[in-house]
């Protein structure tokens, strides 16, 4: 049986794969945007909203964790 490989999911672009958009990241773990996104505390509460409203639109899909 083929194992497969989890694709990590963006925080900052709801419901899309990272895609290592910040140089030098290897992940959502180590990447600047994600930690510039969720130490501002008014970026933060829009990204909240952002996915509450897709997560609404798109229904069964688990929200990504930072």
């Amino acid at each position: 049986m083929a194992q497969r490989i989890p694709t990590p999911r963006c925080p900052v672009r709801v419901g899309e794969p990272c895609t290592l958009c910040f140089p030098g990241a290897s992940g959502p773990q180590d990447c600047g945007l994600v930690y510039l996104v969720q130490s501002d505390p008014e970026l933060r509460d829009e990204l909240a909203a952002h996915r509450r409203a897709h997560h609404q639109r798109v229904p069964g899909q688990r929200p990504a964790t930072t």
